[in-house]
């Protein structure tokens, strides 16, 4: 070899070795600029407001701003879709909520993959869920309802915010589960739907606890019980499903945060371990707790886990009750 060549060759391979080093350098002072949170709801909305008193919070612990950036539209498939797009280097991240599982049962076709093309950075917080029926209802607890629903069969109705909605697969998991048959009614969200459960116009909705709550306090709706394994602080007399029909029964909505799947692990753990503190401090706490959320402090990892797992469980109500894809 000549010295010219050996010359090239030495270049190349330092050049070569310094790319990990480069790469660790970069992790190492990430973030060093503001960090791009889509959120693909509309702003004001539960997603939109929960999203954000965390991603302050976030910003405040890792030295750079969390700036939310709306992209509505398509049930979250808009913004979920930029995101798989980005780069992956963590200044491009989704905030969604557990309709992110569901995509693949919900669209015949996506421009993304929901699961394959992004990770977990955590969950931002869990929202149980009350089965709650109008105050002239005849039934006094649920497991009443249910062996009324057994006796007679597509008698009785569920409202849910509309089709493919957690309170919706929680209706239809609940019928599959005890063998009953009460008839779905969808509604554009949540508050249409409280309002004609109050009115008596529908026997039944498991409601998100926040939008419930007040109707609950004022005697609008009669709670008869809670779809979360242990009983709520909100709620400490009104027991779980799993005590009254479906032992081991658990199932909150919940909120979550991705990034494109080629993120590399040391950003993911950093945005994870602020998402974390930011969820132990008392001003994103009460603040979710005005929403009806519960904060989270799993890890990226079991984060991961818990995603799968939904998705698969919910994928499997869909195809059970026979929802189909748009």
């Amino acid at each position: 070899m000549n010295k010219r060549s050996f010359l090239a060759a030495a270049c190349t391979m330092i050049t070569a070795a310094g790319l990990p080093l480069a790469g660790a350098q970069a992790q190492g002072t990430y973030p060093d600029k503001p960090i791009r949170v889509i959120m693909p709801w509309a702003a004001g909305g539960p997603t939109d407001v929960v999203g954000r008193v965390v991603a302050v919070q976030m910003g405040e612990i890792l030295g750079q701003p969390l700036v939310i950036e709306t992209r509505a539209g398509a049930s979250g498939t808009i913004g979920a879709a930029q995101v798989a797009k980005a780069p992956a280097d963590g200044y491009t991240l989704l905030m969604n909520p557990s309709v992110q599982g569901i995509y693949p049962a919900q669209f015949k076709s996506l421009s993304f993959d929901p699961i394959k093309d992004f990770r977990m950075v955590g969950v931002l917080g869990t929202v149980p869920m009350v089965a709650v029926v109008p105050p002239t209802s005849k039934f006094k607890t649920f497991a009443d309802l249910i062996q009324h629903a057994r006796a007679q069969p597509g008698t009785l109705t569920f409202a849910s915010p509309g089709v493919a909605t957690l309170p919706h697969l929680a209706g239809e998991l609940i019928n599959t589960s005890t063998k009953v048959s009460i008839s779905h009614v969808g509604y554009r969200g949540s508050s249409p739907a409280l309002t004609d459960v109050a009115g008596g116009h529908v026997d039944l909705m498991y409601a998100p606890l926040a939008p419930a709550l007040p109707l609950i306090q004022s005697g609008k709706v009669v709670p008869l019980a809670v779809t979360t394994k242990a009983r709520l602080a909100d709620l400490p007399n009104v027991p779980t499903i799993a005590e009254a029909v479906l032992p081991d029964f658990d199932i909150v909505t919940w909120y979550g945060m991705w990034v494109p799947k080629d993120t590399p692990e040391p950003i993911i753990a950093k945005l994870n371990n602020a998402m974390v503190e930011a969820s132990k401090s008392s001003k994103v706490v009460d603040a979710l707790k005005s929403q009806g959320t519960l904060p989270s402090t799993m890890s990226y990892q079991e984060a991961e886990a818990f995603n799968l797992a939904e998705s698969a469980r919910w994928i499997k109500v869909m195809k059970d009750a026979n929802i189909q894809p748009e």
